[in-house]
């Protein structure tokens, strides 16, 4: 009987690795992926150096755990799975109390100090008047509610080194920490801060650049969803967790602008994306290259911003007081040094989350002429 079992169980788990090979096989492969709102691995290319290197194999890894049949539905099942057996994270993101959901971020910050040093060469080449804005992550906005021994000291040294190198730099920053930590303005499904987080981030900004912020009560506010399911919900498959909403701070002029993204014209607010998997992308639309923003009746003073998708939503309130050209290093293959020198730019804001100040290496392009 026993070698029945035995049997039976070689013959299911053959026919399931068949069926996965063959699938894998003759599904064609996703080059994106929506719900985790990142790029997937493709098809290795096989040579001898890739061989030799190991890059072959450990490409070949992610490209299968990236485009393994019916994933999403798998994350899912698998997210249910841990809560039940109690532990509380699964794809590198931890459920805590009251529905956050907080993405692991176990990072090493081994490029913090070559980064600052390329936003302080760039600065004394160019001429250009530079701010440093770092955002802090959800585990630091929500670090009370992470479980024990999760490292702390870890995030807590991370910006240490972060004020410590700034300073021995010399670079101008924006301290942004305090003011989003102790009011939780972040969403709880997702990694940005929410649109209440990013006019505070506006407000910390307006005493660094030097202009006179607006107040409050000249935006109208109105909720335009409540079914936000953010990066980390869907990377994680809880599903189950209490969705966001997303509010918009309108003002009167706010549709007067010319935006220009990667040579199509856009508007500042892209109402369609509310009826698509990424939200935030109500904020211009999502990412792009390079964004400008003008008054084309107004002569103004023009800001350049290095961003993240975090300076989609802090956009709409700079934009009331310069002209706004927006980078992101990720997609822009052109010198940044030239766009300052040829288009009469004086201040440059870098706004980024942290966790792409201390790993990242898009900001050596800045080392461009």
């Amino acid at each position: 009987m026993k070698n029945v079992f035995d049997k039976l169980q070689v013959i299911i788990v053959s026919a399931v690795l068949l069926t996965v090979s063959v699938l894998i096989l003759i599904i064609p492969d996703k080059t994106f992926s929506e719900n985790e709102n990142r790029s997937l691995e493709t098809a290795p290319k096989l040579s001898a150096e890739t061989m030799a290197t190991g890059e072959f194999t450990e490409t070949l890894g992610r490209y299968l755990a990236d485009q393994f049949p019916f994933r999403d539905t798998f994350i899912s099942i698998k997210a249910y799975g841990e809560l039940l057996s109690g532990k509380k994270e699964n794809n590198g993101v931890i459920y805590c109390e009251g529905d956050t959901l907080v993405p692991r971020t176990d990072i090493n910050p081994n490029r913090l100090y070559d980064n600052l040093k390329c936003i302080s060469d760039f600065s004394k080449r160019t001429g250009a008047e530079v701010t440093v804005a770092a955002l802090p992550r959800v585990a630091d906005v929500y670090s009370e509610l992470l479980p024990v021994g999760y490292p702390k000291d870890i995030d807590r040294d991370i910006w240490k080194n972060y004020a410590d190198a700034a300073k021995a730099l010399r670079v101008n920053t924006a301290d942004v920490y305090d003011v989003l930590c102790e009011s939780n303005s972040y969403y709880r499904t997702d990694h940005h801060y929410t649109t209440d987080g990013a006019f505070k981030t506006y407000e910390i900004l307006a005493s660094v650049l030097g202009f006179e912020p607006f107040d409050i009560d000249y935006f109208k506010i109105s909720r335009v969803t409540e079914s936000f399911c953010g990066t980390s919900m869907r990377t994680s498959g809880f599903y189950f967790a209490e969705k966001d909403e997303i509010y918009l701070y309108r003002y009167p002029s706010d549709d007067r602008y010319k935006i220009v993204a990667d040579g199509e014209e856009i508007e500042l607010y892209d109402m369609e994306k509310l009826d698509t998997t990424d939200k935030y992308a109500v904020f211009l639309g999502g990412n792009h290259a390079r964004v400008d923003i003008a008054l084309e009746s107004e002569d103004r003073e023009k800001l350049l911003i290095i961003r993240d998708s975090f300076a989609d939503s802090i956009a709409p309130f700079l934009a009331l007081h310069y002209d706004l050209t927006l980078i992101d290093l990720r997609y822009y293959t052109d010198s940044v040094s030239r766009c300052v020198r040829e288009e009469g730019i004086d201040k440059v804001l870098v706004l980024e989350n942290i966790s792409e100040l201390v790993t990242a290496k898009n900001l050596t392009y800045l080392r461009m002429e």
